[in-house]
């Protein structure tokens, strides 16, 4: 998440599989980080940060090699697309 953007950033990180991955949140407001299989189908829901608060940040211990598209259920403007990958050649910080 950024300060003073509806977005997150970057909107396509890219990770290494099984390795902890965090989101931050320096801006002014709650904000959530919503795996989509959480809305579309509930048994598949990966992760759901609930509400996360300005200064804070939602963790989770890692995932196995895909594409999870996420958003916040706060603001819906708010997408992004979390690519693991079993490369370490070129993950970058979410």
């Amino acid at each position: 998440m950024e300060d003073g953007s509806p977005y997150y950033v970057p909107i396509a990180p890219t990770v290494v599989s099984n390795t902890p991955i965090r989101w931050d949140n320096p801006t002014p407001t709650h904000h959530t980080v919503t795996h989509s299989g959480c809305v579309e189908d509930e048994d598949s829901c990966l992760f759901d940060s609930g509400a996360v608060s300005p200064g804070s940040s939602f963790s989770v211990p890692g995932l196995p090699v895909g594409r999870y598209t996420y958003h916040c259920r706060i603001h819906p403007i708010m997408r992004g697309q979390l690519i693991v990958t079993d490369s370490p050649s070129t993950p970058s910080q979410l």
